[in-house]
């Protein structure tokens, strides 16, 4: 019961981490979700060491980009598209 309790405030501790600009807009997204469903088990993995929310977890989970598991790290590219696509939008 602990371990779930600690994955699951981890996992929203690393999505946080995640978001680069603009939060409120990004936390809702399906994007976001699926950070936050997939990611956990490749923090505790990789980043464990680290404050959770902190940009030393964002640098960690780009520097261990090959390392991460499949789900974890085709949600983070579906974060990065749909962030792309949001500020091409903004951009016209």
């Amino acid at each position: 019961m602990m371990n779930i309790r600690i994955l699951t405030l981890t996992s929203l501790a690393l999505a946080g981490a995640l978001v680069v600009s603009r939060p409120s807009e990004a936390q809702e997204g399906p994007e976001m979700e699926a950070m936050r469903a997939n990611c956990g088990g490749d923090y505790l993995r990789l980043c464990a060491g680290m404050k959770p929310g902190g940009p030393e977890v964002k640098a960690c989970f780009k520097r261990n980009r090959p390392n991460l598991s499949q789900g974890c790290s085709q949600a983070i590219a579906a974060y990065e598209r749909s962030r792309a696509e949001t500020s091409g939008e903004a951009d016209d």
